[in-house]
Formats: C-alpha cells, structure tokens, sequence
C-alpha cells in the first residue's frame, strides 16, 4: 500500500488484516478507505450518514457498515462486499448477520479457503462449535497447511472439550509453524486440562516430534 496507495487488493486485505491483529479503528478506516477508493462505489462513499467530527469508535463503526451496505445493494454478487459486511459485524457481535453476510460471499466464491475459515471462527464466537468444525474443516481440504485454520479447529475441539483433538490440531499447526507461540500457549494449556504434566513440561521444549509417538499429526 505504501508503494501503490491505489492497489485496492492489498488496502482491502490490509483492512481485514486489523481485525485480526484487534486494531478496530485502523481496521474501519482502511476498509473505508478501500470503498472510497473503488471507482465502482464512489457514488456510494460519498453519501455519509452524520458523525462526530473525528467520529468515536462507535460512529466510525457504524457509518462504515452503512456504506458498505449501500454498496452490496448496488453490486449484491461482489463476494469482497458481503465478505467485509461479515467482518464489520462480527466486529459489532452481530452473529447472526455475521454468518449470512459469509454464507452469501461463500456462494458467490465457494472455494476461498479464508472465508470458510471467517465463518467457522464466527459460528465459534455464536458459541455453535460443531458448524464451525465443519466450516474449518471445509477450509483445510481447500488448503491443508492452513495455519490459522488448524488454530482455530483446534480452539473448537477445546471448547467441546476434545482435548485429544484439540492437541492434535495445534501440534499439526506447529509442525507447519513452530515459532507461533501463542499456539504452544494453546497446546500448553490443552496438556495442562488433560492433566497431564508430563506433556506440559515436554511443551516447553517448543518440538514437535517428541510428541510423535502419542499424538498422530
């Protein structure tokens, strides 16, 4: 984005990216800069609801669902639109919203393995655990080194309280990348409700393979 502030692809991804890292605000205002910058929506963007000048989290929140609802009225089969639309309402904990906004980008793009993943992660956060294992699951057989997936597929099992499962998921996930250390944080913890202190302090020696021989992954 710094070297091209017009690439729309990287400043949208770039808006979903701060969502993942927590960063709310800078999340809101690149995925309203994007929209502003998509020739396809000008029209759109330039019509905002009245907001607090420099609006509050609150109002930024809002006015930016609102255009981006405006403009999934104007083009209603762009997959980018309704993917961001699930986005901002998993932001506002609007589940429900949340889930059709994903399910209706899944249609228009039913093999983009990242947004099956979105969905699992907000059927998990709507507390129904076994939609979004089926969600992850879909995810993995589009991308099987899928890191985030099996993170997120594993936290799933835990909550079902598939401790088994839940290992297995973070030590496949670790294999693919063994300096994510709030996995082995995950995996750690997953040792520690097995009571199994002998696993747990095996974890702190962040490898993989001398777990081989108990867990298949």
């Amino acid at each position: 984005v710094r070297a091209d502030p017009q690439n729309l692809p990287a400043m949208l991804a770039l808006g979903v990216s701060y969502t993942n890292e927590l960063d709310q605000t800078r999340a809101l205002e690149h995925l309203q800069h994007w929209l502003k910058s998509h020739p396809d929506f000008a029209a759109v963007s330039s019509v905002e609801s009245a907001a607090p000048s420099p609006p509050t989290p609150f109002h930024l929140q809002h006015q930016v669902t609102e255009l981006f609802e405006r403009a999934v009225a104007v083009a209603p089969d762009n997959a980018d639109l309704h993917a961001v639309l699930g986005v901002l309402h998993n932001l506002s904990r609007d589940y429900p919203k949340a889930v059709a906004a994903f399910e209706r980008a899944l249609q228009l793009r039913p093999n983009d393995y990242s947004l099956w993943n979105k969905l699992g992660a907000t059927q998990a956060n709507a507390m129904s655990c076994e939609a979004a294992l089926h969600c992850y699951a879909r995810a993995l057989e589009l991308k099987p080194d899928y890191v985030r997936a099996l993170s997120n597929l594993g936290i799933s099992y835990g909550n079902m309280s598939d401790l088994e499962e839940a290992a297995q998921c973070y030590l496949k996930a670790l294999s693919l990348n063994k300096g994510a250390t709030h996995i082995w944080t995950y995996l750690t913890m997953t040792f520690s409700s097995m009571r199994r202190p002998d696993l747990v302090e095996k974890a702190q020696l962040a490898n993989c393979d001398v777990f081989r021989d108990e867990f298949d992954f």
